[in-house]
């Protein structure tokens, strides 16, 4: 006797153990999946489009632009490519990396201005940093530039800064590592040094060039890693043209600022700085649904009797696993990056607590209805 109730306690905990572990491997393959999709979505301006000043007019305003990105101080767009994005501009060249335009970690990183330019594009050489993914997105179509038809036909685009409206021209792409001096950390070049030490550069591998354009007065150069080689870059060489646009002075409030002094940007009541959806919350939902199953199966099952309250635990399951779901899907915006926990979490965990609870209890008062069948049947 003593025996089989070790065994059935034995059978509950591993039942219990596979449990957790189908949940965690099920959970963990969806976070994976989900981190997946959400940084190729969220690597395409798509996200940030609203913010993009409109140039239909020969006044642009960039104030929705200045005053809901924190460090913003432009946008890029390459004609006809995915290039199309906010620029922001950190004090190091490490800082948007790993982080996006809302300072949030990201491993996509932001498309940024290195540190050494000053943010209003005044200086002859100003150097934009992106990360290269494979699905085109941040600055993945830089290597589309390599082949030369892509090249020709893809020479135009245009900066907007917080002062101007500038016309790019693409002069040349280039391939070099991540060291060379002649690129890399300097914020002053004229057409003399483009030619000296760019073009007749040893460790720089000029691909295709614009024969059209012959001199230059001002530069922008877009940056991004080459995929067959750690420390090899790509380079989009272009000259910057003045227009006959004008920018609107920019009227922002002050920003609030986090703890560390970076500003947080608000939409409505929310802060998008550290906002997020729970890994917890998802796996509470899938355990609550789970307790449903085995009440589902047992009360479909014909070859088994039916008893009076067969339907009292699917239901009362079935209404638990409604309400987790709706606080899920009214509360958890999966598009968002993910947390641990948040406010809502108590609650999830309350419900599944009550959940298994419930099917406790209803599995026990089947079991006993049934042993009570069978002792009046022997009877």
């Amino acid at each position: 006797m003593a025996f089989s109730k070790t065994l059935k306690i034995a059978n509950k905990v591993l039942s219990a153990v596979a449990t957790v572990t189908s949940v965690s491997i099920m959970a963990f393959s969806g976070y994976m999946i989900y981190e997946n999709t959400y940084l190729q979505n969220r690597a395409f301006s798509s996200a940030y489009i609203q913010y993009k000043p409109e140039l239909n007019e020969e006044t642009v305003s960039v104030d929705e632009l200045m005053s809901n990105i924190p460090d913003a101080v432009g946008w890029i767009t390459m004609d006809d490519t995915h290039i199309d994005y906010p620029v922001v501009h950190g004090n190091d060249d490490l800082y948007y990396a790993n982080r996006d335009i809302y300072q949030q970690p990201s491993l996509t990183g932001a498309i940024y201005l290195q540190a050494k330019n000053a943010g209003d594009f005044a200086e002859s050489y100003n150097l934009l940093y992106g990360h290269h993914m494979d699905n085109g997105a941040m600055f993945g179509d830089l290597t589309k530039y390599l082949d030369q038809g892509f090249f020709s036909s893809h020479l135009t685009g245009t900066l907007v800064t917080s002062k101007e409206v500038l016309d790019v021209e693409v002069i040349s792409v280039v391939e070099t590592d991540a060291y060379e001096d002649a690129v890399y950390g300097i914020t002053s070049l004229d057409w003399n040094g483009y030619t000296n030490n760019i073009l007749n550069n040893n460790n720089i591998v000029v691909v295709n060039t614009n024969s059209a354009v012959k001199s230059a007065e001002k530069f922008l150069v877009l940056s991004t890693c080459e995929g067959a080689a750690t420390d090899g870059r790509i380079l989009l060489i272009c000259k910057l043209k003045e227009t006959q646009k004008t920018v609107d002075p920019v009227v922002t409030q002050a920003p609030d600022e986090d703890h560390a002094g970076r500003a947080i940007v608000k939409t409505g009541d929310s802060q998008r700085y550290g906002s997020g959806w729970a890994l917890l919350n998802l796996c509470c939902l899938i355990l609550t649904i789970m307790t449903v199953i085995p009440c589902l199966m047992d009360m479909t099952d014909k070859k088994k009797e039916k008893t009076p309250g067969r339907f009292a635990g699917p239901i009362v399951g079935i209404l638990l696993a409604i309400a987790a779901l709706v606080i899920f899907i009214t509360y958890e915006n999966m598009t968002q990056p993910m947390v641990m926990k948040d406010k809502y979490t108590p609650w999830m965990l309350i419900i599944l607590g009550i959940a298994l609870v419930s099917e406790e209890f209803f599995a026990r008062r089947k079991k006993n209805e049934e042993k009570e069948g069978e002792e009046t049947a022997d009877v």
